[in-house]
């Protein structure tokens, strides 16, 4: 059955860094600039987010962080989540489901503002998140996991490989880039959407079949690759800033 939702791509920031980590082992002597972005998903009569986007005024306990965080991923003006979702007539309460491609900082920085929505995250990654067994692995906010854990509890939605979290749109759990990290899937009057999430930070990643190069595992991610590409007629790398020039204003659908 096809749905209609539609799918507005929103930059809340950009970031530059060494190209082996987009493209595994390729570009030692190159740098890549990209753009950080959060999705709004409107139809059938919900709204959804898929990641949080970043920027605005924090929680105080984690304004120290949001500092921080701006040397790497500078959020420009009218970038900020707030903002974002202002200029298109919605507020934070408006929000019905937020789903959570993984679970870094640039991806889960402003969950504290969805009071109202469920909060989908894949339940297996968010336990190795919590509790990484080696400080290689300790990439994740626990502070931000903590509030959730905490102060979000009743709003958790831990979902499983392969789940149907609302009519038309499926989660679809990649590995590769974290334990926690899934792909969405929409159904829309063009066809099947994928959003990989950093499974695929460019289309060149998925134009030529190229593996990331920062994540847990390898093997994860060629395979997600594949498992991707059968799932959507159109996919959605996470980080490309040529979305932006495929597809003006963010429109995708």
């Amino acid at each position: 059955m096809t749905h209609n939702y539609h799918i507005q791509c929103l930059k809340t920031a950009t970031h530059t860094a060494p190209e082996p980590i987009f493209l595994y082992m390729k570009g030692f002597d190159r740098t890549r600039d990209v753009n950080c972005y959060f999705w709004l998903i409107q139809g059938e009569g919900k709204k959804l987010l898929v990641d949080t986007g970043m920027g605005g005024e924090y929680p105080k306990q984690f304004v120290e962080r949001a500092k921080n965080s701006q040397i790497a991923f500078p959020v420009g003006p009218g970038e900020d989540t707030v903002s974002l979702l202002a200029s298109h007539g919605l507020q934070a309460d408006d929000i019905d489901m937020v789903i959570l491609t993984h679970l870094h900082y640039d991806h889960i920085a402003n969950i504290p503002l969805f009071t109202r929505a469920v909060i989908v995250v894949n339940g297996a990654g968010w336990e190795v998140a919590r509790n990484p067994i080696h400080p290689v692995f300790d990439q994740f906010p626990l502070d931000l996991l903590a509030y959730m854990a905490n102060e979000m509890k009743s709003q958790l939605r831990f979902v499983g490989k392969e789940e149907e979290v609302l009519p038309g749109i499926r989660v679809i759990w990649t590995g590769g880039h974290t334990a926690c990290s899934q792909a969405v899937q929409i159904s829309t009057k063009v066809g099947s959407v994928v959003l990989t999430g950093d499974v695929a930070y460019l289309f060149d990643n998925l134009e030529m079949d190229y593996p990331i190069g920062l994540g847990v595992s390898l093997y994860e991610s060629v395979d997600a690759l594949k498992r991707l590409k059968l799932a959507g007629d159109l996919l959605l790398p996470g980080h490309d800033k040529e979305i932006l020039t495929r597809y003006p204003d963010g429109v995708i659908t």
